[in-house]
């Protein structure tokens, strides 16, 4: 009441107020007005469009105003819009004036003031200067301001960026344009110059890709990490997923094998947060999901973004739980055609190779063994190889009958072959922008002695194709469209039972059972200890040729409805179709194999006989393939009110993925709806919501669809008024994020909510039963209960918080992100893993695992130059341990045997105690009883520590070992330097807390009581290595290790290892050849290089690459081992 008294007696005077205020020009408003702008080479339209969708203002004017065709270029931070107008429009001859929230432009007839126009005069003794302003893309700047240092006045450059300005002797000119670093030219010499402005790079806005759209990196509150095609292409590796290792904070990248076509990387995003297999992010290459980039060729990515927290991922709602990775391909530009071609060539070799005994030590060691083992087996110790033997393995005078292979040497090259080449073409119109690249792979495998004839190779080898075509249309002011197209055309060839069957082979043949390859021929030798030749498993198992097509296009359409509808208002939809076609040609034939045997009745002789005949080549095929269809509309505004800027967005998508893979031939198929609202006050507050309402094919009605929602702050303290301004702090942000992203599925499992599937039980006769004809009977097996439903699982949740820290300091030279994270998992879909012995059926899935992942990351980049000379040092870390708190166990006997509580695939192992040295030890009453060889110990054998003092050793004594073979740790260093032409960057990458399990091959001798034995292994125990104080790092030898009666070869600390290394991941040094000698051949610049990868590995990790173990730790030589990489490359720039 109060109030509208007041205003009631005050009408008169507020109306009054009102009226003048309304009078006041709104010229002056327009001050307020900021305006951040990236054109380059840019049509008049697409300012005064960028201008309208940041302002209040609509600008009005005649076609005859300007030439529809006038460039414009423009680069401004937060420029008031009346200098932004002057800059472009007063080189222009335009006028304009405002008139309430229109802009007028008129040609201004008058002369301009501070724009010379005919000649200057010259009757003061100044000589007359001309020139002409470019951009780093030979584009002339209108409107760039040029004066003499010390005087007054001065010009601009015109329309085709030329200038002329009346000057004296030793004058300096000062040239300086908004979004370009000004320049000073002394002139010391007369007649027309050209000038070149840098753009500033500290006024542009580094764009971020997030999901469905772009945010400029000051407001971003997610915690999104990024890389670019520069310096993903630093590492020559065979595939995406090999170059961000050591890169990018909180991401692992682990490689399991070398192979050609079989060396990705497994990635992780923050670690492991769940006990089941679905682990791995979502890749977005477009916008689009696919099911891996490692096809891509690394010359079409603009950019890799790594979404990491829930604010980044909720809008991807059941697809974002492990993390995104978002892939931007690259886009043509406005001008001119430009053409690059890269092109290398690499050796390639491996990082570390398994070492083993030759065959005289093969031999003496054996020996040793059985005498070792003639005490626990109560036998009499009868020695399989002679004096006489050893000595003919020793001295090679018998070498078909007495071999001395090493495996490593005679089977593999020393080096292989890899190249690679692309070629690509941008530029365009303001119509029209095109990118389109050819790429060419092709990688080599390392056997020797493959090629078994003109047509057929047996050595592995895979080859790659990559095309690809982006188109973006500008059809009117208001419709744009683009069109994308790529395809991946692959052939791997691959030894029939896999590289890693060979290597096994390999890694089992002891030196001396056969010689191996002799004159061309796979020879065995008669009765010789043991059956393995990796030549006869090559050479007789054959090969597949694998040829893969996956052709990806996407079209989209953008309208914008801000004239029409809703100023800031547009619409897109879009369309994708992925095609993927798979076929296999198995090829094979029987090689023959020759026996060599001494010849009865002439011992001096070898008798060399086939064991086969040679067969033709035979050939069988199969296929596979896919499709998927997506389809998105979505609505997008974005508006600016002063200082508070608003965006919204409103997203459908779905998508359908058609298989005759698929469970019940039914296609896959995905619906969802995406949300997003963002607020930045004065880059200074920020807020934004995020959600994604998805549904499932997995669960029952009611529980098919959820609601995942994020929301994230932002605080921009360095924004704010009362912050010192100054070089040391030049910009501080914090942000916080707290939201849910969800999970639907176990593995490859679909319809988890249906009633019991049935199928055949397993082919056992016991399973069987005939019918028909009792003398001709058919046989079939019986249907059974599969596995069974469970009509009440719901979603798996993952609930994330993320607390980041981003500052810039000494002038921008020195940047710092930080973020602190927690992912809280809960109703994880697992299977069960305690079965009732008499159901009859598998238990269905069921929600009732409970996990936890916390950790740190931070990543530091320090840019600075001496004079021409510019330098840089990255560093980043990332810390991520995980928790099971909840998960379906029996309960042990102790509680230190637990796995909920500890780590994903905690190793749990005995404790090594040291070595029993002496019969007194081993006969000591106090000695705890050993439940594997019949308690029967000698000196040499390993000693474990009782951990529940029952006197007894065995597996109730197994405790948490070391770590999980996932690391907590990885970090990575990388400096860089270019000075000159010249450039250098280095990176080193290392994990830490992780271990591995040796077991079997990778380390046990004589397994089978035949395979092979490491070099390691002259490092174990004897009673006289002992007494003359040698290292022992083995237990005495024993023959046929088994887990399951060897006391020696339990799980235990002794087997199980610290995984860590540091690794010199890359070098790269180059030189770039560029000015007019390169332009007179009509190419823009010319880069050598010279790189190498994986070239120095510091670690404790025997025989192996540390990376190379399985995903569960174990180890055994059946890998084919990762590779160095030596590349030779150029660049060209036409």
């Amino acid at each position: 009441m109060n109030l509208m008294k007041n205003w009631d007696e005050k009408s008169p005077g507020t109306i009054l107020l009102v009226i003048l205020f309304s009078l006041i020009p709104w010229s002056l408003f327009a001050q307020e007005e900021k305006l951040t702008l990236d054109i380059k080479n840019g049509r008049f339209e697409t300012f005064i469009k960028q201008v309208e969708s940041q302002t209040h203002y609509t600008f009005v004017y005649r076609n005859v105003v300007l030439d529809p065709e006038t460039r414009v270029t423009i680069v401004c931070k937060d420029e008031p819009i009346l200098k932004v107008l002057d800059t472009v429009f007063t080189p222009l001859s335009i006028k304009y004036s405002f008139d309430g929230k229109l802009v007028n432009l008129v040609k201004n007839t008058a002369k301009s003031n501070n724009t010379t126009s005919g000649k200057p005069s010259s009757s003061d003794g100044k000589d007359i200067i001309t020139g002409t302003v470019y951009d780093t893309e030979n584009v002339p700047l209108i409107g760039a301001f040029i004066t003499v240092k010390g005087e007054n006045g001065g010009t601009v450059t015109n329309s085709d960026g030329n200038f002329e300005l009346a000057v004296s002797d030793n004058a300096i000119l000062q040239v300086s344009y908004i979004g370009f670093k000004s320049q000073e030219i002394p002139i010391n010499r007369r007649g027309n110059l050209t000038i070149i402005m840098q753009e500033d790079s500290e006024l542009l806005d580094e764009i971020v890709v997030v999901g469905y759209g772009k945010q400029k990196k000051e407001s971003v509150t997610a915690s999104i990490s990024t890389i670019g095609t520069k310096e993903l292409v630093q590492t020559p590796q065979s595939n995406i997923s090999n170059m961000l290792v050591g890169r990018l904070p909180g991401l692992i990248a682990t490689q399991r094998s070398g192979a050609p076509g079989e060396d990705a990387s497994d990635i992780l995003i923050r670690g492991v947060s769940t006990f089941t297999e679905n682990t791995s992010p979502l890749i977005m290459i477009d916008g689009v999901e696919r099911s891996s980039f490692d096809g891509l060729d690394p010359n079409e990515i603009e950019t890799l973004n790594i979404l990491k927290d829930a604010s980044a991922t909720a809008v991807y709602g059941v697809r974002g739980a492990n993390g995104v990775i978002l892939i931007t391909t690259r886009k043509g530009k406005i001008g001119a055609p430009k053409i690059s071609y890269s092109g290398n060539i690499a050796l390639q070799c491996p990082t570390a190779l398994p070492s083993y005994l030759n065959s005289a030590d093969y031999a003496t060691l054996y020996n040793e063994a059985l005498r070792n083992d003639s005490y626990t087996n109560g036998t009499v110790y009868t020695p399989k190889f002679s004096d006489i033997d050893i000595e003919l393995y020793r001295n090679g005078y018998d070498p078909i009958l007495h071999p001395d292979v090493d495996w490593v040497e005679e089977f593999l090259k020393k080096v292989s072959v890899r190249t690679h080449h692309n070629i690509n073409v941008s530029g365009g119109t303001e119509t029209v922008k095109y990118f389109i690249s050819l790429g060419y792979y092709d990688q080599n495998g390392m056997y020797k002695h493959t090629k078994l004839d003109e047509d057929h190779d047996v050595n592995p080898r895979s080859t790659r194709y990559n095309f690809r075509t982006n188109l973006d249309f500008q059809i009117t002011r208001d419709l744009s469209a683009s069109m994308q197209m790529s395809m991946q055309v692959s052939n791997v060839k691959s030894p029939t039972n896999g590289n890693n069957s060979i290597w096994k082979v390999m890694s089992n043949s002891n030196p001396l059972n056969t010689p191996g390859m002799v004159d061309g021929k796979v020879m065995l030798v008669e009765n010789a200890l043991g059956v393995e030749n990796p030549w006869v498993s090559l050479l007789t198992w054959g090969y597949h040729k694998d040829l893969s097509n996956n052709i990806n296009t996407t079209f989209r359409l953008n309208y914008d409805l801000s004239r029409i509808l809703l100023k800031g208002l547009s619409v897109h939809g879009s369309v994708a179709y992925d095609n993927y076609y798979y076929s296999r040609k198995t090829y094979g034939k029987t090689y023959p194999i020759w026996h060599a045997s001494r010849d009865e009745a002439n011992p001096g002789n070898i008798l060399v006989v086939p064991d086969n005949e040679e067969t033709n080549w035979s050939v069988s095929s199969s296929w596979g393939k896919n499709r998927k269809v997506y389809l998105e509309f979505g609505l997008d505004w974005a508006r600016k009110f002063g200082k508070h800027s608003l965006t919204a967005l409103l997203l459908y998508n779905q998508s359908k993925y058609y298989s005759p893979s698929l469970a019940y031939y039914v296609p896959n198929a995905y619906q969802g709806l995406v949300g997003r609202i963002t607020y930045d006050y004065g880059s200074r507050y920020l807020a934004e919501f995020n959600m994604g309402y998805n549904g499932t094919e997995n669960f029952a009605k009611g529980k098919r669809f959820g609601f995942f929602p994020a929301v994230s702050l932002g605080w921009v303290i360095s924004q704010e008024p009362y912050f010192p301004k100054n070089d040391y702090v030049v910009f501080l942000k914090i942000r916080g994020s707290y939201g849910e992203v969800g999970n639907d599925k176990i593995g490859g499992d679909r319809f988890l909510y249906r009633p019991s599937t049935y199928g055949e039980a397993k082919n056992l006769p016991i399973n069987s039963y005939n019918f028909g004809d009792a003398s001709a009977p058919n046989t079939s097996l019986m249907i059974i209960e599969t596995k069974l439903g469970n009509p009440d699982l719901t979603w798996e949740k993952a609930k994330k918080w993320n607390v980041g820290l981003e500052m810039n300091m000494f002038k921008d030279h020195l940047r710092i992100t930080a973020d602190f994270f927690r992912e809280r998992r809960n109703n994880i879909l697992a299977n069960r893993n305690t079965e009732p012995m008499l159901i009859g059926a598998s238990l269905p899935a069921y929600n009732f695992g409970e996990m936890e992942n916390k950790g740190w990351e931070c990543d530091v980049i320090y840019r600075n130059n001496i004079k021409d000379f510019n330098y840089w040092i990255r560093g980043n870390y990332s810390f991520a341990r995980n928790k099971i708190l909840f998960m379906d166990e029996v309960t042990p006997q102790y509680a230190y045997q637990k796995r909920t509580g500890r780590r994903k695939d905690q190793f749990f192992g005995l404790l090594f105690d040291g070595f029993y040295n002496s019969w007194e030890e081993v006969n000591a009453l106090d000695r705890p009883i050993s439940s594997w060889n019949g308690n029967k110990l000698q000196p040499g054998d390993i000693k474990y520590v009782d951990v529940n003092h029952d006197g007894i050793i065995d597996q109730y004594d197994a405790v948490p070992v070391g770590y999980s073979p996932i690391p907590e740790v990885i970090y990575g260093v990388s400096f860089g330097m270019d000075w000159k032409g010249f450039d250098l960057s280095v990176l080193f990458q290392g994990a830490t807390n992780v271990s591995i399990k040796y077991f079997g091959r990778a380390l046990w001798p004589f397994i089978n009581s035949r395979e092979s034995a490491k070099s390691l292994i002259k490092e174990r125990w004897t009673a006289e290595r002992y007494a003359a104080g040698e290292p022992i790092n083995f237990p005495r030898l024993s023959m046929n290790p088994s887990k399951n009666n060897d006391n020696n070869y339990q799980d235990s600390d002794f087997w199980i290892r610290d995984a860590s290394y540091f690794r010199l991941k890359n070098v790269e040094i180059g030189y770039t050849f560029k000015g007019l000698k390169t332009k007179r051949l009509g190419i823009e610049s010319i880069r050598l290089y010279f790189s190498g990868s994986n070239l120095f590995t510091w670690t404790d990790v025997i025989d192996l690459d540390p990376e190379a173990p399985s995903k569960s730790g174990s180890v055994e030589i059946n890998t084919y081992p990762l590779q160095k990489v030596y590349n030779l490359g150029i660049n060209i720039n036409f």
